[in-house]
């Protein structure tokens, strides 16, 4: 496997980790604590980077179907991140909103969705290959 590639793909793996981390502490906590923020800020921020990797490895920006599941998986990331972020800014500790909760599970899920969708395209892409 290219190397840009391996690190991609340990690179999202983290970034799943993390995120689904945050996601749980936030389901839990509903509250936009230090913790909650610091886990989906670095998903966030390991995806945007195993993002980075995965065009390097390829050396395309051009749209797949991989490449469209995960750009719109990391903007609804991005915004819930954001969102969160903004709550906290305006309301401290203050319980979160069953809308901005219920948006942090949908893009959780897509992105989840997106992760497993995009590794069998990668391993039919491969297979296709042999």
């Amino acid at each position: 496997m290219n190397p840009l590639r391996a690190a991609a793909v340990s690179t999202v793996t983290l970034a799943l980790v993390l995120y689904s981390l945050g996601t749980f502490a936030e389901r839990r906590r509903s509250r936009a604590d230090g913790v909650v923020l610091g886990l989906l800020t670095a998903g966030v921020s390991f995806d945007t980077l195993a993002t980075a990797l995965m065009i390097a490895a390829t050396g395309s920006l051009a749209p797949s179907l991989h490449g469209v599941l995960g750009y719109s998986a990391l903007a609804l990331m991005l915004v819930h991140v954001i969102a969160l972020w903004r709550h906290r800014a305006r309301a401290g500790s203050a319980e979160l909103s069953p809308r901005l909760r219920g948006y942090g599970l949908i893009a959780y899920a897509y992105w989840v969705i997106a992760y497993f969708a995009g590794a069998a395209l990668v391993m039919a892409a491969h297979r296709a290959a042999r």
